[in-house]
This record gives C-alpha cells, structure tokens and sequence, in this order.
C-alpha cells in the first residue's frame, strides 16, 4: 500500500506536469501566433515606408549628386584663381625687382650728375672769381694809367 501511495503521487504528479505542460503550449503557440501576426503588420510598415520613401530617396541621391558636381565647379575655379594669383604674385615679384635695379641705377646716375655738376660750379666759381680777379687788376691798371694824365692835363 505504501508503494501504492507513492506511486500514485508520482502519477499524479506526471499528470499535473503534463497539465501544466499542455497549458505552457498553447500560451507559447499563442505568443508565437501573435508574433507571427505582429511581424506580419511590420514587414507591411516596413514595405509601405521603404515605398512611400523610395522618391525621397532618389531626390536625396539626385540632389548628392547636384552637390558633388558643385563642390567640383567651385574646387576647379579655385585652383584656377590660385594659379591666377601665383602667377601675378611671380610677376610682381619680377617687375618690383626691375623697379629695384632701376632706382639703383637711377640713383648710381644722380651721384653720377651731381658730382658732374658740383665740379661744374666749382669750376665755374673758378672762372668767375678769375674774370673778377683779371678785371680788378685790369681796372687798377687803367685807373693807374689814367690819373697821372688826367692830373697832368688838367693843370
């Protein structure tokens, strides 16, 4: 009798474990069903966004490409006006350094003319103070020629 008592709690048991087994399952094929039904409505969401956003983004993907093309015109003119202002950059250079040799020749000529021209009025300083000279002693002499016969015709 003991061993019936024991094994009938083990059958029991078992029972109840397949009861609650049983009711397990069908709460689980539930929850599958639903997920299933779920993922159903999603992958529609997801095939009604990916359509309603297909033009978006093709117009995205047009207007990437209208960009593209831009920031290649503008980065094409800028070399352009790099290389534009180098090139005036290496001729300034060029004409500043021109500008440089002619002012030093230009001034080498000055010293060239004023040392011309200060020998010049040295020179003609000279001369005048010659002339002066030559016409004081002339004076002189035909001032002393001419008093002693003025003193002597006059008396």
């Amino acid at each position: 009798m003991e061993g019936d008592w024991v094994f009938t709690t083990i059958r029991v048991v078992g029972i109840v474990a397949i009861f609650v087994l049983a009711i397990g399952m069908i709460y689980l094929g539930r929850a599958a069903a639903s997920l299933a039904v779920r993922l159903k409505r999603l992958e529609r969401s997801l095939q009604d966004i990916g359509r309603d956003a297909r033009p978006v983004l093709d117009r995205a993907r047009a207007i990437g490409e209208n960009l593209n093309f831009i920031v290649m015109s503008v980065r094409k003119e800028v070399d352009r006006v790099s290389d534009t202002i180098a090139l005036a950059n290496d001729r300034l250079e060029d004409v500043i350094e021109a500008a440089e040799e002619r002012v030093q020749d230009l001034n080498a000529l000055i010293d060239v003319v004023q040392g011309e021209v200060e020998d010049t009025v040295i020179t003609a300083t000279s001369a005048l103070r010659g002339i002066r000279t030559g016409a004081r002693v002339l004076r002189r002499r035909r001032d002393d020629s001419e008093d002693p016969d003025s003193d002597g015709s006059e008396e």
